[in-house]
Formats: structure tokens, sequence, C-alpha cells
């Protein structure tokens, strides 16, 4: 029996080839989705043209389409020809219900009327793959995780692209390139940064004062606080200080509780809460996804990367001693402990019911390549290390013991204002012992703590000292990735409704932890939110976008809506509900926000915003021609402001006419050639261009050579003397690597630029 093994890409094929051969049939790496949905003017040629309709088509659902970018349809005919005559496809792609479509709609577009398989694994390593081979299952059974990706599909879709073309044709500002991008999760987590955003414009600092006071008894000293939240916070100074003023001279008895705590250990982890750990390294959201990728994919030392859930199964108990013993052999990585500790259900770490309806368990280390470890780590990057190392710890937490510290408080009371300190004792640093420095990092409130002395109870105690902290509050936090990714985790949080937050608190938020990353990538990309220094703000675009949006269709901007769309999604694969009334259900949202866009076009129409946009590859690359071309410098801010790049190059020849720039170069090569310019040549700009490329090498040498001059030499030597570096020899035989040399040196170090149109300065002295 002719059988094929469909993998979702090259790498994830060659490690199914490593383990199981051609056993199964040939196998093949796809590279993700090689058919794609068809586009609304490939469906209704009248939706070419851009509006505000609902694109829709009659059947409910778009087709698919054939993917020809990158040579996929190449792949693809490969495919169909495999399929004439196989009798069996076993779909080996990861095991989401984005890697169940990859496969399932191939095998649904070419219908193949064979048997289909499913190989379901967390991990690539040979042991996995062949285990999940060994235990194939008829891909009948993943019904539902295709239905629930087939949904989102066609939402997306329909909405996105609908959402989308309206907000362009109707809020696109003056000077803007593109079009106004939305999404049901792209729009929701720009939400999030706007209203961050105006928080904090909008934030006027108070002074408030803490309060203090120093107590002594038998010798001892012991510095109390009252800090109240921020709801009785005191923001009167005057209030402050004579409540401060009636405990100065306080005596009496003191109140002092002690009790033992134990502490269990923190979750495991899944992506997000990697990504959000990383953050605090700098990393971006993507590079933690790719560190991570490389660890399972290349390494095969992790689970799958992309992980939705915090638990293990319980089966995975079973292999908790070699795992506690594998990684205590990897060096800085050993804990005294040497019998794990388990604990299952949803308090614990271990836990089948709390896996339900997922895909994939936490991100732990792959118990199948243990022998393995030590070998791998020493192979692993420095970024890959530091990776690794915080899945291990985590592990090795996770199977600890608790951690047991005795937690002091003294406190005395002055009418309502408690004055307190807290003092904690460790006994057994437990899991912590394998968290390292990370484990002060568990702290709720990262404050250290104290220790106190062995007062009794009622002890007497006399006021020392008194006294006020001038405080000033701060403003709330620009989001970083990490932080960002939390709040997009945590959607429940942005509902009004209390029933409503706590039913989303199940939810798993807004996207899945695959495209977080690209989504957060793409709103800056587009020019909605800027990075710098990793603090994500808004731009003037997104705020505009989101205050239209605030007044007509606010519930697009609303994160909590979008995890209700995701649990709908959610509730398909557990066959609680029917996809295509999912699909109706959103789209209803969808088209409310249509209708108000058609409200918009017969109003105010477009957004009233200064857009500031990076300049298009081409555009920048005309700029930096005609500055050579001239000997100047590339106007401040050409690199990041398209409009000021458009300014340099002046107005846009109309029509198809050639640029006079062009002209002459060209009447040049004419006159080189001993020739006369065609006239339909000279008079259009595209025939023109290819005439220069045709005969570009008959230019008069001094308009091709690239020889570097002397001013530029001087130029380099003198700035290369001044930063104490040296040009590169390839650089001083070149005008253009020279030009790039000096531009990327000069204009940092103070010194002079030379060359043609530049002025030289040199500092006295």
């Amino acid at each position: 029996m002719k059988s094929i093994v469909l993998c979702e890409k090259p790498s994830q094929a060659r490690n199914v080839q490593a383990a199981v051969g051609n056993r199964f049939g040939r196998v093949i790496g796809l590279r993700g989705h090689i058919i794609r949905l068809a586009d609304p003017e490939e469906v209704n040629p009248e939706w070419k043209k851009w509006s505000c309709d609902l694109l829709r088509p009659e059947s409910g659902f778009y087709p698919f389409a054939e993917d020809r970018t990158g040579g996929k349809d190449k792949l693809l005919r490969e495919i169909r020809n495999e399929l004439k005559d196989a009798q069996r496809v076993i779909i080996a792609t990861d095991c989401d219900r984005e890697g169940q479509a990859i496969g399932e709609n191939l095998t649904r577009y070419l219908k193949f009327r064979g048997e289909v398989y499913r190989a379901m694994f967390n991990a690539e390593d040979e042991a996995s793959l062949r285990e999940a081979f060994a235990n194939l299952r008829p891909n009948k059974e993943y019904l539902r995780l295709y239905q629930a990706a087939v949904a989102r599909a066609q939402v997306d879709q329909i909405a996105n692209l609908s959402a989308t073309r309206a907000a362009t044709v109707v809020l696109k500002p003056d000077g803007m390139r593109g079009a106004v991008g939305m999404g049901r999760v792209k729009t929701p987590t720009m939400a999030i940064v706007c209203k961050r955003q105006i928080e904090i414009d909008g934030f006027t600092p108070r002074s408030y004062w803490d309060l203090w006071l120093d107590v002594a008894h038998g010798g001892d000293t012991v510095h109390l606080t009252h800090k109240p939240g921020e709801e009785d916070r005191l923001f009167d100074q005057s209030e402050a200080e004579t409540i401060i003023g009636g405990v100065r001279n306080w005596s009496g008895p003191v109140s002092v509780s002690r009790e033992e705590k134990r502490q269990a250990p923190p979750k495991l982890n899944d992506l997000p809460t990697l990504q959000i750990r990383a953050s605090r390294w700098g990393w971006t959201a993507k590079k933690t996804l790719d560190v991570a990728q490389a660890l399972y994919e290349t390494h095969k030392i992790t689970t799958y990367p992309r992980a939705e859930n915090r638990y293990l199964p319980e089966v995975e108990i079973a292999n908790a001693p070699a795992m506690l013993a594998g990684l205590s052999g990897l060096g800085k990585l050993g804990v005294s402990y040497q019998t794990p500790v388990i604990r299952k259900g949803k308090a614990g770490h271990f836990s089948d019911k709390a896996l339900e309806g997922s895909s994939h368990h936490a991100i732990v280390p792959n118990i199948k390549t243990v022998n393995d470890w030590e070998a791998i780590y020493d192979r692993l990057s420095t970024d890959e290390g530091r990776l690794f190392d915080y899945i291990a710890r985590t592990y090795l937490a996770a199977v600890g013991p608790d951690r047991i510290y005795d937690r002091t408080e003294i406190s005395m009371s002055a009418g309502e204002r408690k004055f307190s300190a807290v003092g904690i004792v460790e006994k057994v640093a437990g899991w912590r012992e394998a968290m390292g420095a990370s484990a002060a990092e568990q702290e709720e409130d990262g404050e250290e703590y104290p220790a106190l002395p062995q007062w009794a109870d009622g002890a007497q105690a006399t006021a020392q000292d008194a006294g006020l902290d001038a405080k000033v509050t701060k403003p709330p936090s620009f989001y970083t990735e990490g932080s960002l990714i939390k709040a997009m985790q945590e959607a429940w949080r942005f509902a009004d409704d209390p029933a409503m937050a706590e039913r989303l608190k199940e939810a798993k938020g807004i996207g899945t932890p695959a495209t977080r990353d690209s989504i957060i990538a793409g709103l800056i990309k587009q020019g909605f939110l800027v990075s710098n220094k990793g603090k994500l703000t808004a731009s003037p675009l997104a705020l505009g976008l989101y205050g239209e949006l605030m007044k007509e269709c606010p519930e697009w901007l609303d994160p909590a809506a979008t995890a209700e769309m995701e649990m709908a999604l959610d509730a398909i694969l557990r066959g609680e509900a029917d996809p295509r009334q999912v699909i109706d259900d959103i789209l209803l949202k969808a088209q409310k926000l249509l209708d108000a866009m058609k409200r918009r076009a017969n109003g105010e129409g477009a957004l009233k915003v200064d857009v500031k946009q990076p300049p298009s590859p081409k555009l920048l690359a005309a700029a930096r021609a005609k500055a050579k071309r001239e000997g100047v410098r590339l106007p401040t801010g050409a690199t990041s402001d398209a409009r000021i790049c458009k300014d340099f190059l002046g107005p846009m020849p109309e029509g198809n006419q050639p640029s006079e720039p062009q002209l002459n170069f060209a009447r040049k090569i004419a006159e080189a050639m001993g020739t006369a310019l065609p006239d339909d040549v000279a008079a259009d700009r595209r025939k023109l261009s290819a005439w220069i490329d045709a005969n570009a090498q008959n230019a008069p040498q001094k308009d091709r050579d690239d020889t570097a001059t002397p001013a530029q030499i001087n130029a380099a030597e003198r700035i290369a003397q001044a930063k104490g570096i040296d040009v590169p020899p390839e650089a001083m035989k070149s005008k253009a690597l020279l030009s790039k040399w000096i531009d990327a040196n000069g204009s940092k170090s103070g010194k002079a630029s030379g060359g043609k149109g530049r002025k030289t300065t040199r500092k006295k002295g």
C-alpha cells in the first residue's frame, strides 16, 4: 500500500525521516499553508473595488485557491502526483489547530479518497516520533480540531478584510501609505496600548505621605510603617503631620503574630510566560519564540514551544525521577533534593482535567533525549542556554519540596491607622533552591523582609522617633512586549461585568501563543505602535483610530469581547458549538463596524491625524541616489519619515514622463554611443529606464567610475584618526563604499565627514 507523510516544514520532515525512515511512506516537508483561501475579488469581481461591504460569499465560506508564491505551486503539483496512486496519507504536522488545517486542507482540496491518519506528538526527538507513528489515529477523530481551525480562518478572512477595507476607504488620513489594518485581535491589542497611553498622557502627579514609627523594647528597635493602599493614601500633609504628632510619644503593647508558612512552587511555563519572563532580559516576543523553537526543533532538548497550557498530563508523573536526576546532573542546575514531590490537580502541576481542550502541555525538558542532555547542553548558544536554564529550573522547582518560612508581624494601632513591620526567616528553601536568583522574583510584591526580634505578643514598647516619608504618585508603566502579551493573555481584566470577567478567566485571552508576537510586530510595522528602548507607545494614527472607534463601535476595541469570540472557537473544539453558528455570531459584530463606517463616510470622513511613516525601500533608495548624485547628505529624518524623503526628491514627473536627471544621463550615453536618443524612448519613463539599463555600459567613464576621490579619502583618514579606527581597505577603493563608511562614522564622531559638498571642521588643540 502506497502512503505519504505530510510534515509542516522541511526541518520537521528531516526529523520524521530520521526517526521512522520511509516505513510509513515518502516523507514530504510542506512550507506551512501551501494553499490559501481565495481573495474576495476571486469570489466576486465586484469586490475588487474597496467598500464598506461585508465580504462574505453566498455559500458562507471562502473556497481554497492555489498559492503560487515561493514555489508552493510546484510543491502542490508534486503532492497531487503522489496522491494519484496513494492509498494512505499520514498527517504529521504540528499538533495544534493550525497544524491540523495545514495537513487536512490539502487532503480535502486535492479530494483524496484514501485513508487519512494522524500522528500526534509534543516533541520531535526520535523516541517521541516513533511512539507517535506507532500509535497512529484515524484523522476523523480530530474533526473538531479541524472545524475550529476552519472557523477561525473564515472569520478572520471575512471580518478582518471587510473591516480593513471599510476603515481604509473611510478613515485613511491624508499622507498615509497603505491600508488602515483592522483585525479582531490586532485592533483590541492596539487599544490596550492606546488606553495606557491616554492614561499616561493625562496623568497628573500628586504628593502623598507614608508614616513611620521606631519603637523599642528590650534593647531592640523595630521600624514600623503605615503605607495605606491607593484609595486611603494621605494626600493632605497637615493630616499626616497630625497623625504622626499623636504617636511621637506613644508607648504601649505591640501585637506580635508569628506563624509557619508553606509555599508551593510556581506553575510551569507556557509560551506567554516565557515571553513575559524573557522581556526582562530585553528580548522581544519573537526572539523568545525563535530561541524556544530552536531548543525544540534543532536540539530536541525541550517539548513543543507554542504551548498554551501550564500543566503536564498525569502520565508524565512516572518520568519525574529521571527528569530530576537528569537535570541535577547538568552542573549548575543541580539541587540537593533527590526525590520529586508530585502535586496533582489544578492546584499542582500534573492534571489531566486542566489539560482538557488543550493541544499542548507545558514546556519542559524533553525526557526522550535525557541520555543526550549533557552533550546537547554543551552545544547551546548563550541565548539558548539562558532560556533552557529557566525552563529546567522551573521544572526542578515544580517537583521540589515546599518552601517553609516563619512570618512575623509586629504592629501597633493609632486610631484606625496601623503601623507594622513584617519579617521572614527561611527554614527550608525547598523549591527556591532550584530557582536560584530567580526565586526572589516569585514574590508578589518584590519587597525584602528582614528578620525581626523575638518579642512576645503584648510586649511593652516605646516610641523612639517618628516621621513622614514624602512620596509622589507615579503614572502607569508603558507596556513592553512581555507585559502586552500578558495583557492579551489576561483579557478578562478588561471586562466591565464581574460575572463576565470571572467566566473569561477560563479563556486563553486574545490571539494564540503562536501569533501574539507577530501581531505586535505587525502593529509596529504598520505604524500603530512605536517601540523605543523596549517601551511601546501608541502613534497619533493609533490614537486617532482609537478615538473614532470608541465613538462608533467600541466593541471592536474591547479585548474582553474578542476573548468571548476565542471562547466560542474553543467551544467548537469541545463539541459544544456549531461552527457555522459561531461564524454567524462573530460576523454580526463585524457588520456593526461596517455600518458605523458607512455613517462616518457621510459625515466627518477621513481621520485628521499627522501620520509619520518610514519611507519604502524604493523611496529611500531614490533619495539616497539623488544625494549621492548631487554630493549632499540626506536631510535629517529622511530615513524615518517618508514625507521628508518626498520633499527632498521634489515633485514626481506627471504621468509617465521621465525625470530631467534620467533624461540627461540617457543623452550622455547616446552621445557616447554616437547615436540619437529615440523620441519614443525619451517620452516614456519605463522605456527610458529599460534603455538605460541596456546601454549603461556605454556611459562616459566619469559618470560610472566608482573610484574613491582624493577628497573622500582625506576625509575618511581624518575620521579614522579622530576615532582611533581603521578604514576598511575595500572602502578606500570604492566611491560608493567609502561614501557609506563616511556617512556611518563621520556624523557620530563630531568630526568632518569630508567629500564633495561637505564642510570639513576640526577641533582646535
